[in-house]
């Protein structure tokens, strides 16, 4: 699995364009299991978007992508073994830490809840499963566009590599702050050669970042709004 690699779908619902999942018309080709109240608020902002309103979007205000979108956003990372920990490295500068040296999670009120979590894993025979607790919740993490998580999420991750050029990653999604029963999901990556990650650095002149109520903003080069 060492190498460099890259999601080939967006988000997890299987949308397979933004004009899709702007037309409320068509449905999820793998629905989330949401509870009515987090399923009505999706459906209101695919509807708001459609008729060209925004939406308040984390990411281009340069806050991480965070696991488990990461799993589901469309940029080149890399695997790295070494030793008893595995990691994975992101061409925007973000990075997990997956240990794999037996160790438990530790307690629920000794985890600072972040964006990565705590990961641990172990190989199943050829299979890398990932356990990841301690994500923190609120509207600066989604799981995909427009849907936030509590801290309740609990991502399991089985990573198979089906071919020399080809991982399939099982992903078991477990929040019930806003699911009715476990999301899961199957994504695949696939092996870029002769690449290597680039620099990217989101807060490096971000002239377009949205307010609170989603609004986009053009700022100067000083940072204020024209």
């Amino acid at each position: 699995m060492n190498g460099t690699w890259m999601v080939i779908r967006l988000g997890f619902s299987g949308f397979l364009s933004e004009e899709e999942y702007l037309d409320p018309a068509v449905r999820e080709r793998y629905p989330p299991p949401l509870n009515p109240e987090a399923r009505q608020l999706r459906e209101t902002i695919r509807k708001e978007l459609s008729q060209g309103k925004t939406r308040y979007n984390p990411t281009a205000n340069c806050m991480p992508v965070g696991v488990p979108y990461l799993l589901a956003y469309p940029a080149s990372f890399e695997i790295q073994f070494s030793g008893n920990r595995a990691m994975m490295l992101y061409d925007n500068r973000e990075y997990r830490m997956i240990y794999m040296d037996g160790r438990s999670h530790p307690a629920a009120a000794d985890i600072e809840p972040g964006f990565y979590g705590d990961s641990i894993g172990h190989w199943d025979g050829k299979t890398l499963f990932v356990d990841t607790v301690g994500l923190r919740g609120g509207d600066k993490v989604q799981i995909e566009p427009h849907i936030p998580f509590t801290s309740a999420m609990h991502v399991e991750e089985r990573w198979t590599q089906t071919g020399p050029d080809e991982i399939q990653v099982r992903v078991t999604m477990i929040d019930p702050g806003i699911m009715t029963e476990p999301w899961v999901v199957t994504q695949t990556m696939l092996r870029t050669r002769d690449t290597s990650l680039v620099e990217a650095v989101c807060m490096d002149n971000n002239r377009n970042p949205t307010d609170a109520s989603g609004q986009p903003l053009l700022l100067d080069p000083d940072g204020k709004p024209l």
